[in-house]
């Protein structure tokens, strides 16, 4: 071994470090954090890819990573708030990035035939993961249920299909008509338009909704590679090209919308297309030509929204000044399809406007635009950046772009205000029930060519952990669909389980309900400044230790500063990650066999005095708490103020929504206590206290217990709940549109 090797030997001892924290979790505890010791077998696949890593890249390529040093060390010595949000899952982020580090500064690079077979493979597994987790939600049930009416009955009226409650072959529960206009004769017609229906007919065909699924996720593989040859087309480079491909098709929001029956995807196929086409389709061959005069043609059949989208492609092509024949070709395909979708139009509906199948009352508002393109942006369940920050060097990949070529430049600048301008205006901007960025994926063949602009002058620190964050929630959404696809839930679902010693929920902007606005703006504001320098195009163009320290000392002053401003509540989820599992509390370094969860009242909603009179429905002990099946023991440490009344009664509310369960609670000398089950199927539970005497809580603890306490819990359906109504949705584990019913999910 040289003194040559041994920067390459920190910075991969760094690296598994860090890895080594991920895969350990991590948990809040008065004064510091729990920090989980891996399983064994997590132990040997770290170990084992770190060194499959540094033998197939080399040691050298490991030197950028030893700027992760400063994380397990700060978690040892000082984990503040900030840095605690730094703990456990959300490292895997900063282990992603130190790959794409070592990658950038080896040489080795995929073989190029490589890419679509992978990119099938991964879709097909997050597909099928979709339909076993989540199954066709929001407007996909009635995509089907049109190419099932086609299939069945040779028409678009859905009347006697929903009658005969056709969509439970592929939907569970009472599924309600999308419809505001009925037909000219007055029967039920989707107000969706039927290209995807048509598109996915043979599919759905040969194997009903898993056949259409993985259809789907065929398509968006095809997406996947026409991005990469889109990029290797306008750059004439193919290591730019393989990168780009593999980080956008890896990454929110492409991967997690494999597999799903939207008409996004193929709309995004489409604008690829066209743009790879588009830069000179008269000057291709025959069938070059029909693509890209397919592709645009097909865009208004998918939904009306995107004519407008396929009108400044036409633009793109037309100011290229192509011949005159050319020039007609190609205006006469968009032509035709529009007056095709007029007459549709007129055939089912009576009337030629297709607009109008969404009632007369306009939707679009300008006053809406602020919250909207924030929200689409920035909110913390739908918003792009927050999944996929590495779409933030779009920003000046676009000025690189507009050096280039002016016309492509203008082309994409436009494609994306497009977007920005029509789903910002919407009241329903998130889109509905699906995964983040919904709106944004038609115009991603447009934001990948400004990622590969910034690219092509070097990936730097910055960009390698906007990179690798991207890839964490990519493939960690992928593998786990449910937890990306949800709708008006208020907290994000993915950032509340795949945290650590201080939940995400707590650092990112909502948008999406109005009790969430107090704080959004100064959240917003932090993690702007903290994109906009990682996505600055500085000088360096390789990441180096010192570049990835301080990219990563950035990161940690953003968490720091949000953490800070932050007005949210965990309700004890912080704390009881690690609860019956071998922990190393710090400071202090004192070890753990079985860790126990700790919170205070400052956690909570409400406190630190819980008062029955006050709080008639119950006040919540600790919320939405992911704990893993089993019997635990929860201990209510305070001053009761009443030992001559009986102690309150705990209640468990399991997510999913399920019947509640209640047990007495007996009095300690420190206070209450009660033991509880949570059962086989259920992601995690509220708790609460309801009835009983005053108290003034100091702190509460969930302990892991042998005795189970199933035999003195009461199951009750009905009765008060633990809180009002519109926030019982979110603490009992439903959402506020699945307690209003499925025809909310839009």
């Amino acid at each position: 071994m040289t003194s040559r090797s041994w920067p390459g030997i920190v910075g991969w001892a760094s690296w598994t470090a860090v890895a080594l924290l991920a895969v350990g979790g991590a948990a809040s505890r008065p004064g510091g954090v729990l920090l989980g010791a891996p399983a064994p077998l997590h132990l040997v696949v770290v170990i084992a890819v770190g060194a499959v890593l540094a033998a197939r890249l080399g040691w050298s390529a490991g030197v950028p990573c030893a700027g992760l040093l400063p994380i397990p060390l700060l978690l040892l010595v000082a984990p503040v708030p900030g840095v605690r949000a730094l703990s456990g899952p959300p490292l895997f982020a900063l282990a992603l990035a130190g790959v794409v580090a070592a990658l950038a500064s080896s040489r080795w690079r995929p073989p190029r035939g490589l890419f679509f077979p992978v990119m099938l493979a991964i879709y097909a597994v997050v597909a099928a993961r979709a339909q076993l987790q989540v199954g066709p939600q929001g407007d996909e049930p009635h995509y089907l249920m049109v190419a099932d009416s086609i299939l069945r009955d040779h028409d678009v009226s859905l009347q006697d299909d929903y009658a005969a409650g056709r969509y439970r072959d592929f939907f569970s529960g009472t599924l309600e008509p999308h419809y505001r206009v009925r037909g000219r004769h007055g029967d039920v017609v989707s107000l969706h338009a039927v290209g995807l229906s048509l598109l996915i007919l043979p599919a759905y065909a040969a194997g009903g909704y898993p056949a259409a699924s993985f259809f789907m996720a065929l398509v968006a593989a095809l997406l996947a590679r026409e991005i990469r040859e889109l990029v290797r087309s306008w750059s004439g480079s193919d290591g730019l090209a393989e990168a780009t491909g593999w980080l956008v098709a890896l990454s929110p929001p492409l991967v997690h919308y494999a597999g799903l029956i939207f008409t996004e995807v193929p709309a995004a196929l489409a604008v690829a297309v066209a743009l790879r086409r588009g830069r000179d389709p008269w000057s291709a061959s025959r069938p070059a030509g029909a693509a890209w005069a397919l592709a645009i043609a097909a865009l208004p059949w998918l939904n009306v929204r995107y004519a407008v989208v396929a009108a400044a492609l036409l633009a793109f092509a037309l100011c290229g000044r192509p011949p005159k024949r050319a020039a007609v070709i190609l205006s006469v395909s968009l032509v035709l399809s529009a007056i095709a979708v007029a007459l549709w139009h007129y055939h089912v509906y009576g009337f030629f406007d297709p607009r109008r199948v969404y009632g007369r009352k306009p939707e679009l508002s300008l006053g809406l635009l602020p919250e909207g393109i924030q929200g689409l942006l920035l909110d913390q369940e739908f918003g792009l950046l927050p999944y996929a920050p590495v779409f933030a060097l779009a920003v000046p990949g676009v000025v690189a772009l507009f050096a280039t070529s002016r016309r492509l430049g203008a082309a994409v600048l436009a494609l994306v205000a497009i977007v920005l301008l029509t789903a910002g205006s919407w009241p329903m901007w998130r889109g509905g029930f699906n995964p983040p960025a919904r709106f944004l994926v038609p115009v991603l063949p447009a934001l990948a060519l400004c990622v590969a602009a910034a690219l092509r002058r070097g990936a730097g620190s910055g960009a390698v952990l906007l990179a690798g964050w991207s890839l964490w929630t990519g493939l960690a959404g992928g593998w786990d669909p449910r937890l990306v696809h949800r709708d008006r839930d208020g907290t994000a679902p993915f950032f509340r389980e795949r945290s650590g010693a201080e939940e995400w929920t707590r650092l990112l902007p909502a948008y999406v309900l109005p009790e969430e606005e107090a704080d959004r703006h100064r959240l917003a504001c932090a993690w702007l400044v903290a994109l906009g320098l990682a996505a600055a195009p500085w000088r360096r163009r390789a990441p180096t230790p010192v570049g990835s320290g301080l990219a990563t000392a950035g990161l940690l002053a953003a968490a720091v500063v949000a953490s800070k401003v932050s007005d949210r509540k965990t309700e004890g989820r912080d704390a009881v990650r690690l609860v019956g599992r071998p922990a190393l509390a710090t400071p202090g370094w004192s070890a753990t066999r079985l860790a126990a969860g700790e919170w205070r009242p400052s956690d909570l909603r409400w406190g630190p005095a819980y008062e029955p009179h006050r709080q008639p429905d119950g006040a919540v002990l600790g919320a939405r708490l992911p704990l893993p099946p089993g019997s635990y023991r929860l201990d209510v440490m305070g001053q009761d103020l009443a030992p001559d009344r009986e102690p309150p009664a705990l209640v468990v509310a399991p997510e999913p929504r399920a019947t509640e369960r209640s047990a007495p609670m007996a009095r300690t000398e420190q206070g209450w206590s009660a033991s509880f089950d949570v059962l086989a199927g259920e992601t995690a539970v509220t708790l609460g206290a309801r009835g009983g005497g005053p108290m003034v809580l100091q702190q509460l603890r969930v302990r892991a217990s042998t005795i189970s306490a199933e035999t003195g819990l009461n199951h009750t359906k009905g009765g008060a709940s633990l809180t009002p109504r519109r926030v019982d949705a979110r603490v009992a584990g439903g959402d506020p549109a699945a307690a209003a019913g499925p025809s909310r999910r839009r």
